[in-house]
């Protein structure tokens, strides 16, 4: 493989100089709301002000608390967190959902982002996060963080918002640890944790194991249309996978107080993961008579681990005013993986096919970042910068038929530096309002070198721009129990590297992928108007409205054939076309229905109207989603969790996802002070499936995945030391830990 570094000295040395800036206590300042959520796990434990207007809603299983910029779900009170993984504790979010394929999407959106403790992650990137949701651990996550509308102080990038992991930080004196394991149909996991908090240092560390079968079958049809709507040849598919996930992941942690003011911190984490997939294909092509033309069963084996590594160093130092504060972090993370995959064709005409493609990638990851907040009477200014490196590369090979158009070397570096300033101040006594500006200036090189086996030049692009993103938040107090909030933000959707990488990607014989050089950034404008009231039920009622600019989406077309007699292939692109509108309704209600029965329930109305050169014949469509829970104690040691995710049709730039819905049942026994007994069903009603259609002037299919179907998970959990587990779930766990290896902070709390 050949080198396709590029040159780091420029990060390095703006890291320096940030370092040598940061100091000087004069600078120092505290986090404002709309600064980076999660509070690091290094920050002094003395007792700080807070001005964030927050209206705080308490429900026995879950708490949500509503800041004026992001709404705050807290996860340890789910009574089968110690069991799953982050993506189902995504999935008890309102609306947000996670599909067992991993494609996260808030509010329908898929363009969201996702952060470990407030800061971008590598293993949270493109291809990769599919996988680290559905192997981290939901007893890692501590509250989960949403943010429809972000703030300046974070990154612009994701049209559908943010949603940050907010990793457990839970910091007691003493020794403790725990002890955690599950086991289920064809999947278990355990961990083992502990720490030491002395009050002047907390030393920590963790490991965790995890093994994951997730078999589907599925099929599709396929039709290619004439100018007339009539089928020129139809193509059928059918077949079944069944793929085994193994991961192992170890984290330490060392956190100190150099005194009142100053704490210092470090972590170090590793993990991987262990990909093998086999699955068995069939495909039939038809003419447009429906004669049988030819056909072959593929059989295909893909293995590969990935490694992950990561570095955090971070100092926090409090100002000489109170929530004056000075806070710097700098991340480093690496991400290797080594894919193989074997397959062989069976044609109709007796022959044999065989082939192999070796994809290698190794990327970078380097994040430094200071935020600094002053308060000026009851006024609040942050302020800050942040430098994000990325430099990565990948290496395809490949041996067989077409080996030579399959092999290739691609190599990226981006550099996105920005500042941010926001400015927080009350109104009178019903008023808090908050306005930003953050300023992003991206460098994006891109190499696609080479092939000599087929005589292509090496070719190389250059993207260089800047962005300013303004934001806006109001918040009007109509009592002590009542609000209404108002935001504005403007959010971009820059193309992802492969996005741009021209080169074809052979999938298999009768479908290729390739970037589109040409990409230009999505760009949001999304406004939302929302009343909120707590009591006995709380509820929330949000307006939402969003416009988009050169819409990002696939692009599907066959190739032309030279030989009539030859099956064509389907190219699957990226494009812009004109934009976007969407708009809705979504509604939160949460509370007692009695002493025993408490109640949660969410609901989404959405329309989406695509403008422009869009390639679907559905260019509108409303989406109606939502999912509800109950939650029943029992007795003081029995609580039951019953809840179910359901979601209307909803359009894509080709056609429209079907309808799908999901559910979850926990039971959850408190057997000792110390140990707990957890039952978890997922999917007990046998409903995750997945239809997809495109319907375009070109195009006609409808395909369709089914899942594993109900899956029983039975788990204990153990606490060592410190407090015992409580009847919510929540075991007391007093040091560091989380998934390090996924680019952010380890955070706390047991598997």
């Amino acid at each position: 493989m050949r080198s396709t570094k590029f040159m780091t000295t420029g990060l390095y040395g703006l890291i320096l100089s940030g370092c040598v800036a940061g100091a000087f206590p004069a600078m120092a300042q505290e986090t404002a709301p709309a600064a980076p959520p999660a509070q690091d796990a290094t920050q002094n434990t003395a007792a700080k002000p807070d001005d964030t207007p927050t209206t705080t809603v308490t429900v026995e299983g879950k708490k949500a608390q509503n800041k004026i910029d992001r709404q705050v779900y807290d996860n340890t009170k789910d009574i089968d967190s110690q069991t799953g993984t982050a993506a189902d504790a995504l999935n008890k979010v309102p609306s947000v959902n996670v599909d067992p394929t991993g494609n996260v999407t808030l509010r329908g959106n898929s363009n969201v982002q996702v952060y470990v403790d407030g800061k971008p992650s590598v293993m949270m990137q493109g291809d990769n996060r599919a996988g680290a949701l559905q192997s981290m651990s939901s007893g890692d996550i501590d509250s989960i963080e949403v943010m429809t509308n972000p703030g300046a102080a974070f990154s612009s990038e994701g049209s559908g918002g943010i949603i940050n992991l907010v990793m457990r930080k839970n910091r007691k004196p003493g020794t403790s640890g725990a002890i955690n394991a599950n086991v289920g149909d064809g999947r278990y996991n355990a961990s083992l944790n502990g720490a030491r908090n002395t009050g002047k240092y907390t030393i920590s560390g963790g490991l965790n194991v995890r093994h994951d079968e997730r078999p589907s079958r599925g099929g599709s049809v396929m039709e290619n249309l004439d100018a007339n709507g009539d089928t020129l040849f139809r193509t059928d598919q059918s077949g079944q996978s069944e793929g085994k996930n193994d991961s192992v992941s170890a984290n330490a942690g060392l956190d100190y107080n150099l005194g009142e003011k100053d704490t210092i911190g470090t972590q170090i984490a590793w993990s991987r993961r262990e990909m093998d997939n086999d699955s068995q294909d069939t495909y039939a092509t038809y003419d447009g008579a429906g004669a049988f033309q030819r056909g072959y069963s593929r059989t295909s084996h893909n293995t590969g681990p990935r490694d992950d590594f990561s570095f955090d160093l971070n100092w926090n130092h409090m100002g000489a005013q109170p929530g004056e504060s000075l806070k710097t972090d700098l991340r480093f993370g690496r991400s290797t993986g080594n894919m193989t995959t074997d397959a062989t064709n069976l044609n109709s005409d007796g022959t044999t096919d065989q082939d192999r493609r070796v994809t290698q990638s190794d990327f970078h990851n380097a994040v430094f970042s200071v935020d600094y907040v002053r308060p000026f009477g009851e006024a609040q200014m942050t302020t800050g910068i942040q430098i994000n490196q990325d430099n990565n590369s990948f290496h395809n090979d490949a041996t067989g038929n077409n080996a030579a158009f399959l092999r290739n070397d691609f190599a990226y570096e981006q550099l996105l530096s920005a500042a941010y300033i926001t400015w927080q101040q009350p109104i009178g006594e019903k008023w808090t309002v908050q306005g930003g500006l953050r300023a992003e200036a991206l460098k994006l090189d891109t190499e696609n070198f080479g092939n000599p086996d087929i005589t292509t030049d090496d070719t190389a692009s250059h993207i260089d721009y800047t962005k300013v993103s303004p934001s806006a938040f109001a918040t009007y107090a109509l009592n002590d129990s009542t609000k209404l909030r108002f935001s504005y933000s403007h959010r971009l959707r820059r193309p992802q590297a492969q996005d741009l990488n021209p080169f074809r990607t052979y999938r298999d014989e009768l479908n290729y992928s390739q970037g589109n050089p040409d990409l230009k950034p999505e760009e949001t404008d999304s406004f939302e108007a929302g009343y909120e009231k707590s009591g006995k039920f709380n509820y929330q009622i949000r307006a939402y409205y969003r416009q988009t600019e050169h819409s990002i989406t696939d692009y599907s077309t066959y190739l032309p054939v030279t030989n009539p007699d030859d099956t064509p292939v389907l190219l699957t692109t990226k494009r812009n076309f004109g934009g976007t509108k969407s708009g809705g309704l979504e509604a939160n209600l949460d509370g007692k229905l009695t002493e025993k029965l408490s109640l949660r329930v969410n609901g989404n109305l959405a329309y989406t109207q695509f403008n422009g050169a869009v390639q679907t014949r559905d260019t509108e469509a409303t989406t109606l989603s939502g999912r509800i829970s109950f939650d029943y104690t029992a007795t003081p040691k029995d609580r039951f969790q019953l809840s179910y995710f359901g979601r209307g049709k909803q359009l894509t730039g080709q056609g429209y996802t079907g309808p799908f819905g999901f559910g979850n049942f926990s039971y959850r026994h408190q057997a000792t002070p110390k140990a707990a007994l957890v039952v978890t069903v997922q999917d007990p009603f046998h409903t995750a499936k997945f239809t997809t259609v495109v319907d375009t002037d070109q195009i006609h299919s409808e395909s369709s995945r089914s899942l594993q179907g109900t899956v029983v998970m039975v788990g204990l959990s153990y606490t060592l030391g410190g407090a015992s587990s409580n009847k919510d779930g929540d075991g007391q766990w007093n040091g560091r830990r989380g998934p390090g290896g996924w680019g952010g902070p380890p955070g706390g709390g047991p598997m």
